[in-house]
């Protein structure tokens, strides 16, 4: 398994498009059930925000797992996922890794350094471990990502 970000954001779409995506707190269970209802993906976490919603998971192959969760994504949008695809951002193995810190650390925000965007990973980590979605890799990666957000907040004053 290794790791995948798929994603929309504020700057890869536009605002009527991540509404359509935005999925409330009492969905995220059931989306991310049908994540791992699909042949490539073993884990997923799932993070919806304003400005963003993204999907991270542990899948067992590249393609695969980009078709996978950009199905579910367009479903949740209504539309067909060659409508969606020009919208998305993937990152892979090292570079999801990446994402995630960047993401935690707030320097993917709109507003740089914002500190909100850690409370709302570890949110969505924390649904994704109840309904038991995540495994050794998402545990671990989230984990990561949270103490590097953490990191950078506290010793950076980024947030400033």
């Amino acid at each position: 398994m290794k790791p995948l970000v798929v994603g929309v954001s504020h700057r890869t779409a536009p605002v009527a498009l991540l509404e359509r995506l935005a999925v409330p707190a009492a969905e995220a269970p059931r989306m991310l059930g049908e994540l791992l209802a699909r042949s490539y993906v073993g884990e997923a976490v799932l993070l919806s925000t304003c400005n963003r919603v993204e999907v991270y998971a542990a899948v067992s192959a590249f393609h695969g797992g980009l078709t996978d969760v950009a199905a579910v994504l367009a479903a949740r949008a209504g539309c067909a996922p060659s409508e969606l695809a020009p919208h998305l951002y993937v990152h892979y193995e090292a570079d999801a890794v990446r994402h995630a810190y960047r993401v935690a650390a707030g320097l993917d925000s709109m507003v740089v350094g914002e500190s909100q965007i850690l409370g709302q990973l570890r949110e969505a980590y924390a649904v994704a471990a109840e309904h038991d979605t995540v495994g050794r890799l998402l545990h671990e990666l989230m984990q990561q990502a949270l103490r590097v957000g953490k990191r950078a907040h506290s010793e950076t004053g980024i947030d400033r």
